[in-house]
């Protein structure tokens, strides 16, 4: 079979932009034993309502919200998903409007932070925390799954709030 040189620099750009976009997957055990997945992709403005993130503006609004993490710069990922798992049950997290969030980082820098932390106190019933991005882009988000339903109950860039989770990234026990 003969392939035109057209062709061949199309299928060779197919494999590259899927290499190159390809969605990236960090995976990790928190010490509670929850096991965490958290999947990244490309972010592609063609696929999302963009007012601003130019960088010279100052707003920026994907979906019209505010996007955590990029900084009023165009976004270089955004969370596709976060799935949890513990004693044989699974939970996805609400991910939206968190954009350049995990990365390659890992889970935690040995002494001296975290940036996932959480428990369950069954397989329907957990809390959790992260630390997201980096420098002026950080944000956090808190989760709580109650009876199996999970609600996104903190996503702020807030500096205080951000200082308060890197010191305390394990939710305190409810009474």
């Amino acid at each position: 079979m003969k392939y035109s040189t057209v062709s061949g620099i199309t299928i060779f750009c197919s494999l590259l932009s899927a290499t190159v976009f390809a969605d990236t997957t960090a995976n990790f055990t928190l010490p509670s034993g929850v096991v965490v997945q958290i999947v990244e992709a490309a972010f592609d403005r063609t696929k999302f309502r963009v007012d601003g993130c130019s960088g010279r503006e100052t707003f920026c609004q994907i979906e019209g919200r505010t996007p955590f993490g990029s900084d009023l710069d165009l976004p270089k990922t955004y969370v596709k998903n976060i799935l949890v798992s513990f004693a044989g049950a699974k939970h996805l997290l609400d991910a939206s409007d968190m954009y350049n969030a995990w990365g390659s980082r890992p889970l935690e820098y040995k002494g001296s932070i975290r940036y996932f932390g959480g428990k369950c106190s069954n397989s329907n019933n957990c809390q959790l925390r992260g630390v997201f991005s980096d420098a002026s882009g950080s944000f956090v988000a808190e989760w709580q799954i109650v009876n199996g339903i999970s609600t996104r109950t903190v996503l702020t860039s807030s500096n205080d709030v951000v200082h308060l989770f890197m010191e305390h990234i394990d939710p305190p026990e409810y009474e």
